[in-house]
């Protein structure tokens, strides 16, 4: 990748808009970091706010800065989420579906249901327009979106029914759920669209034994398994349910634990700001559990795990709850422990 393009040379006298065809071009090639400074350029320069190269702009902006970074996140949020209103119908559902995924990873439900619910309206009034046009004969408008629009449709149950869960209103989120599980309906289904339809149904599989688990019960973690054994994509969001719903309800979940954690990717391995949080909150859980259980060494290694990906996260209220919680076990820590807990307190691995 080469150097980031220094936008002084190009002089103020160039039209914003070779700043933005050539930002375009670089973000779309890929090299989003180097388009960053162009995008920022257009954004100072064009004075319309409503403008749809400043507005597309400040869209590219927030999807080039969004990372594993949880304090960066809410930056990028805060910088963007006053105008995601003034994009194209299509494109903002890209808008409403990353808005939706990083609320998701700070844990704001209200917010995630509220974006979920945009796109889920969003994605059935485009469905219909495109239903209208072939009813009269008009060729469907190409969507200049990033998905199949199956995908935001089915993306608005899923989240709002996560959210839902989240929130322990458990028997609501039953209905969201059994709305993206059988999408077969959806019509314009490409080779792309079943793929994604499939997907969803797979989804909501996992998430119906996630919501039983989350009412208390345990009885169906003999057919999640199973279900795990030939879906293990599904693994991660999974044993966080378990683990989560065996601290509440006091379940035993040894068995299940020793089958699966060790399938789990490494703490070191590359992360996206999705799974690098569904992977901090499940080591801290397990260490909860573990100390619930009497297990104090291996819930203070479990901790630790937690403690690293909170500080390589940048999740300061997760590596703060760490911290607390280590100080309550730490006359229980062998030296080695000690000497890692300091290691990640000043910054090391």
């Amino acid at each position: 990748m080469g150097q980031h393009p220094d936008v002084s040379c190009l002089g103020s006298e160039v039209d914003p808009s070779h700043y933005f065809s050539m930002a375009e071009h670089l973000y779309k090639a890929g090299r989003k970091q180097e388009a960053v400074p162009l995008f920022r350029h257009v954004i100072d320069d064009v004075k319309d706010t409503h403008h749809p190269q400043y507005i597309m702009s400040q869209l590219r902006l927030f999807q080039s800065l969004i990372g594993i970074g949880s304090e960066e996140n809410k930056e990028a949020l805060a910088r963007f989420e006053s105008h995601y209103f003034y994009l194209p119908e299509d494109v903002k559902l890209d808008a409403l579906l990353q808005m939706a995924n990083v609320y998701y990873t700070l844990w704001n439900w209200k917010k995630v249901e509220r974006y979920a619910d945009e796109l889920r309206t969003l994605a059935r009034t485009i469905y219909d327009r495109q239903l209208e046009n072939r009813k009269n004969n008009k060729p469907p408008k190409i969507l200049q979106s990033e998905r199949h629009l199956v995908v935001y449709y089915g993306q608005g149950f899923l989240l709002k029914g996560i959210a839902l869960t989240m929130q322990e209103r458990c028997e609501e989120a039953k209905r969201y759920v059994s709305e993206y599980s059988e999408l077969g309906w959806f019509e314009f289904l490409d080779e792309t669209g079943h793929k994604e339809v499939d997907k969803f149904r797979i989804w909501g599989k996992a998430n119906m034994y996630n919501l039983e688990l989350k009412c208390g019960n345990d009885k169906v973690l003999t057919e999640l398994s199973d279900f795990l054994d030939r879906h293990p994509i599904e693994l991660l969001p999974s044993l966080l349910t378990v683990i989560e719903s065996a601290n509440l309800y006091n379940f035993k979940i040894d068995e299940f634990l020793d089958k699966f954690c060790a399938k789990l990717p490494p703490i070191n391995t590359s992360i996206t700001y999705i799974n690098g949080t569904q992977l901090f909150h499940f080591w801290h859980e397990k260490a909860v559990y573990s100390f619930r259980n009497r297990q104090i060494i291996t819930g203070l290694n479990e901790l630790l795990y937690a403690l690293y990906l909170s500080q390589k996260l940048r999740h300061y209220s997760g590596f703060e709850r760490c911290v607390s919680l280590f100080a309550k076990h730490a006359d229980f820590a062998t030296e080695q422990q000690k000497m890692r807990y300091r290691n990640i307190l000043e910054g090391g691995v």
